[in-house]
């Protein structure tokens, strides 16, 4: 009997993408693979998804909220009805292995695995696990890992460090490919900064603060997601202060991100394991702002990267336009100090984890 696998992710990019990423590696095989991706219901209409060509089913799971509240009802309602629409989904797909990467999504597949006796193999992008991560690796029959130290936070666990796995477009793109399309100048410094597919407030705030005193450097330009959510505000401002291409570019998302990260000489963005995991298998300079909230795990991620010397972090409290300004001026100005950076970056890269998992998977 072949493999017949089951991908579990969703309700964000963060827990999306690695899901894609090992999918792309299953489905390339030539060895009759079979494959069902399980996603959140608003992931129906999420475009890198319906790119991807991936079989693909959905349930309608929601987020557990943080501590006691009155969402607690609702949501363990929603968690009671997935888990009875993820358990029609296996019984009719028969998995011989599920394999999840976090989220909402995973709990109740992984729930209904559990119940059918399903093997399960559950991926931890962050460096420390947050609970549902946490609570998913017991029993799992494997567990890989982004970060290698996160392993000393899952006594028991039977865990492996594989890397993030990171999409096919991220990793084909070229730089060439991006200046085309965004229509860069190849001789000059280019900043790519970004919040994710939804923006970061914080992020978008000090940049805005900080492009009069970038845009004054002539060899360097900036091209910024502001996200969905800010764009509308952030494009008025812009255009108000007179911010136009060559030296800004502003978009509210670009699909193709992996050309952008390939043309950009440095990257500023949140820590998700995803953005990280993209980077730096590119090996890309980062200057990483963690995203303060959600018991902090964003934090540790940057921190991990930092500690290898692939990334300049700034608290998110202790982010303005000068501090924003000065750190990418400084790294603009030391090409030897990038140089290290993006060798370190490298080395904590692993464009080979999509595949690496894929066939871990197939073996199970």
């Amino acid at each position: 009997m072949s493999a017949r696998i089951v991908l579990a992710g969703g309700g964000t990019a963060g827990h999306l993408f690695p899901a894609l990423a090992v999918g792309e590696q299953l489905r390339d095989r030539d060895d009759g693979v079979e494959i069902l991706l399980i996603g959140a219901a608003p992931d129906r209409n999420n475009p890198v998804l319906a790119q991807s060509g991936l079989p693909a089913a959905f349930i309608s799971a929601r987020p557990f909220p943080y501590g006691l509240s009155w969402r607690l009802v609702p949501s363990s309602l929603a968690f009671l009805r997935s888990t009875a629409q993820a358990l029609r989904l296996l019984r009719r797909f028969r998995p011989t292995v599920i394999f999840g990467t976090g989220g909402y999504v995973t709990a109740p597949v992984m729930s209904a695995a559990r119940l059918l006796g399903v093997p399960r193999v559950v991926h931890i992008g962050d460096a420390y696990p947050d609970r549902t991560g946490r609570l998913l690796s017991r029993g799992a029959k494997l567990v890989t890992l982004a970060f290698a130290e996160t392993a000393e936070h899952l006594p028991g666990a039977n865990t492996v460090p594989t890397g993030a796995p990171v999409r096919k477009q991220i990793l084909t793109a070229g730089a060439q490919q991006g200046r085309e399309l965004l229509g860069l100048d190849a001789d000059k410094f280019t900043v790519l900064v970004t919040g994710g597919s939804q923006g970061a407030s914080s992020i978008n705030q000090a940049l805005l603060a900080a492009l009069p005193t970038l845009v004054a450097e002539p060899d360097l330009q900036i091209v910024h997601l502001a996200g969905r959510r800010d764009y509308d505000v952030v494009k008025a401002e812009t255009d108000r202060l007179g911010l136009v291409p060559p030296a800004y570019w502003c978009f509210a998302f670009l699909e193709q991100m992996g050309a952008a990260m390939a043309a950009a000489d440095l990257i500023v963005s949140r820590a998700g394991s995803s953005s990280i995991g993209e980077a730096t298998a590119l090996g890309k300079p980062l200057i990483l702002v963690p995203y303060p909230h959600a018991a902090h795990h964003q934090s540790y991620n940057a921190a991990a990267v930092a500690k290898v010397g692939g990334a300049v972090v700034i608290v998110d409290a202790d982010l303005s336009g000068p501090t924003l300004a000065d750190a990418i001026l400084a790294l603009y100005r030391d090409e030897e100090q990038r140089r290290a950076m993006a060798e370190a970056s490298a080395i904590l890269g692993r464009p080979e984890a999509a595949r690496y998992i894929a066939r871990l998977l197939i073996q199970m």
